[in-house]
């Protein structure tokens, strides 16, 4: 009997929906994409309807083996069951595949499995169906509508400002936003204003109360004078209790998380970086080894934008909450949450796959990173169906002449949901008391005395700066992205160097900034919130069948076409306007403007004649002017037309000669360590492998085969009296120590 084949997405689930489905199927991963456009030309017939041409990826044969490999298995199946993730891009990745294998169409099925479990499992068999070409043709229209701004816009950056750099669609957007917070950040400018506060007594008690109002109205005091003037005016009113207002308040807890609320509840309460957070939830949707129970999957999918919970799951947790903490923390009537419109309901919220998998008890199991995570999500998802919070509110007003002040605050009557945040090491809810000192021996009437009227300076701030969360909420706000590209667009951005990490806030390197004015100011009828909003909303169209992917790609191309006709046609004055002169003839053609240009290692020095004129030199970030002159050592022995001169690259200081890339002379830099081989009279030289990877050797080689990657240094070993140390850079750690090579003592200094 033939078996059933399973083709999944990512290579973490086979070994868990293998259990579960047991030896009648062959399961087998893709391993994400296999087919796709490829990397090195457009791929886009724009003259043929968009056509595009999709190839196997070129990953060192990677993905034509796995290909390979389902072909074979599908020749001899009963069925083939397309289970991959359960989003666009697997529609798409199962769309590819399926159409790859020949002779199979009447035996291939769509599957999807929101959660890896055997009830997930199960129901993912029973509602099979056929692929979405609804789905694959919005995120064909996505894929195409990026390349084509990739391809088309990206050479304008390279011909202005450096090669290698990218312009994304959503990315550049994203870029966008950052680099204007970060200008308005530049560009504020502070202004005073004074708050004032009053000690007030009766009796043996004391208590501190706001100014809220005078003569009745808000008020603002914008210098010290001002505030002066007011303090005096208080010490001579007489102040009563003229109300006090008690009141039941109730806190309810907030919906269960979808991917962007998990990112920022990660960024925030875990301090992780948004890739990290989706890479932890990854691992527990795909499944962890539970001791006897063998792999489970722990949370839904991932990558949705939906709060619906299943019924079933309701239930659950609803027994679940009766049981751990009484029948009354239930919600008497199931809680409901509203998501957003125009999403995809495709699957549930992120939740647990069985509330019953308690983190505290399956903790063993889990590595630290993986237990928080999964805690957060866990207590996120008991609290919906548990009955609010409950606080004693109590407001005092307290009054004088024209002058009114108030002081408030609650304490918790009952914590309902909050039972469980407070148990959860992840929580960060303060909410149970308030902070300030309420007075409890007052009533209506009382005269109170006046300890100390406290007048204080402060001045309005600045819009704070992105971090991960913050941007990832204000792109979910706008509408910009979809679940799976959160993550995706920030470490895209941060790689490219557009922005940095500094302290987990977001900010717009001197790259980013100019990156973005030059996209802004040619093309900014597409990269603008408005635009890609309107863009997303109409790939949900494409999804949902109500517009063809053909009518969305013309409407889109031809007013880009034009911009390009128009931007290329004075692509000349652009590049002129864009360079950064530093004022300073070229000192080798004597005819050319030495520029500020970037490349892969930051910016340097160039002539602006280059190809005709070589002449470059490294510059200091921090201050243009002290940067390092073109260093002349001597005549190339290779070519003999060029100087061999020093240079500055990835690893360091090297020579090579300056008529590259006619020619590639290179000449490592000797180092003032003997080599350590007993008898070898060589020195250590820094060389390059041929992938262009640093390491260091003897300068006798062939004869002499020493050779390490760390860089030696000339000092003996203390406790072996080995003639080297070598110095190890610890990335992580961002951090320098030596290692003896043979006894492997370890120094913080040498």
């Amino acid at each position: 009997m033939s078996k059933e084949l399973v083709i999944l997405e990512s290579p973490g689930k086979v070994k868990a929906i293998s259990k579960y489905l047991g030896p009648s199927y062959n399961v087998i991963a893709s391993n994400g994409h296999i087919i796709d456009l490829p990397s090195k030309e457009l791929g886009v017939d724009v003259e043929n309807d968009f056509k595009p041409t999709y190839k196997v990826i070129n990953n060192s044969g990677q993905a034509a083996k796995i290909l390979k490999k389902i072909e074979s298995l599908a020749k001899t199946s009963s069925r083939i069951l397309i289970a991959t993730d359960p989003d666009r891009e697997g529609e798409a990745i199962g769309w590819h595949i399926a159409n790859r294998l020949k002779n199979c169409s009447d035996r291939i099925f769509r599957i999807s499995f929101n959660e890896i479990t055997k009830k997930g499992i199960q129901a993912g068999l029973q509602n099979e169906g056929k692929i979405d070409t609804n789905l694959v043709d919005s995120q064909q229209a996505r894929r195409i509508m990026d390349r084509l701004v990739g391809y088309k816009v990206s050479p304008f950056l390279w011909k202005t400002v450096s090669n290698g750099l990218s312009a994304g669609r959503v990315q550049s957007v994203a870029l966008r936003i950052i680099c204007e917070r970060d200008n308005d950040i530049n560009l504020f400018n502070p202004e005073e204003y004074w708050t004032i506060k009053a000690d007030f007594s009766s009796n043996k008690e004391s208590f501190t109360a706001d100014l809220v109002k005078i003569e009745n109205k808000d008020f603002k005091l914008t210098n010290k004078d001002e505030a002066k003037k007011i303090e005096n005016e208080i010490n001579e009113q007489i102040f009563k209790v003229s109300n006090i207002t008690k009141k039941k308040v109730k806190k309810s807890p907030t919906s269960p998380f979808i991917t962007s609320t998990l990112l920022q509840a990660g960024v925030n309460k875990l301090g992780y970086s948004s890739k990290k957070v989706m890479q932890i939830a990854q691992q527990l949707y795909e499944g962890i080894e539970l001791g006897t129970k063998g792999v489970v999957g722990l949370i839904t999918y991932m990558r949705t934008d939906s709060t619906r919970i299943s019924t079933e799951a309701i239930d659950e947790l609803r027994d679940f909450v009766t049981k751990k903490y009484g029948v009354d923390y239930v919600v008497n009537k199931t809680r409901k949450f509203k998501s957003k419109k125009n999403i995809q309901d495709a699957h549930e919220a992120v939740r647990p796959t069985s509330v019953n998998y308690e983190p505290k008890k399956i903790q063993h199991f889990l590595t630290k990173d993986q237990f928080r995570v999964y805690q957060l999500i866990w207590a996120r998802f008991v609290a919906t169906q548990m009955k609010d919070a409950l606080f004693d509110q109590t407001v005092v007003d307290i009054d004088g002449g024209k002058f009114k002040f108030r002081i408030s605050g609650r304490v918790n009557v009952f914590k309902g949901f909050l039972q469980v945040l407070s148990n959860d090491s992840t929580s960060t809810d303060k909410e149970n008391e308030s902070s300030l000192k309420l007075p409890k021996n007052i009533d209506v009437g009382k005269e109170l005395n006046v300890d100390k009227v406290l007048p204080e300076e402060h001045f309005t701030k600045p819009p704070a700066r992105f971090n991960e969360a913050s941007i990832t909420k204000e792109l979910e706000d706008d509408e910009i992205g979809r679940p799976s590209t959160y993550a995706t667009i920030i470490e895209r951005l941060i790689v490219q160097k557009y922005i940095e990490k500094s302290e987990k806030k977001l900010i717009s390197t001197e790259l980013g900034n100019i990156v973005n004015k030059l996209l802004i100011e040619n093309f900014s009828e597409i990269f603008n919130i408005k635009f890609t909003k309107k863009m997303e909303k109409t790939l949900d169209k494409i999804a949902y069948g109500e517009i063809e992917m053909l009518e969305l790609l013309n409407k889109f191309y031809k007013p880009f076409e034009k911009t390009l006709e128009t931007v290329n046609a004075k692509r000349s004055e652009i590049k002129k306007t864009a360079q950064q002169l530093t004022g300073e003839k070229c000192p080798t053609c004597k005819s050319g403007d030495l520029i500020i240009k970037w490349g892969k290692n930051g910016k340097f020095i160039a002539c602006n004649n280059f190809p005709k004129c070589k002449y470059t030199s490294s510059l200091d970030d921090e201050d243009p002017k002290a940067r390092k002159e073109i260093e002349i050592v001597g005549k190339c022995d290779k070519c003999n037309k060029g100087n061999l001169i020093v240079k500055y690259g990835k690893f360091g200081k090297f020579v090579a000669c300056d008529n590259y890339p006619e020619c590639k002379n290179i000449i490592s830099e000797e180092i003032n360590v003997s080599c350590p081989t007993e008898g070898c009279d060589g020195h250590v030289k820094s060389k390059i492998t041929k992938k262009g990877k640093k390491f260091y050797g003897c300068s006798n080689f062939p004869k002499c085969t020493f050779a390490t990657w760390n860089k030696p240094i000339n000092k003996k070993c203390d406790k072996c009296g080995h003639p080297i140390l070598e110095e190890v850079n610890d990335v992580r750690a961002k951090s320098t120590y030596y290692i003896c090579p043979s006894c492997k003592e370890k120094y913080d200094t040498i």
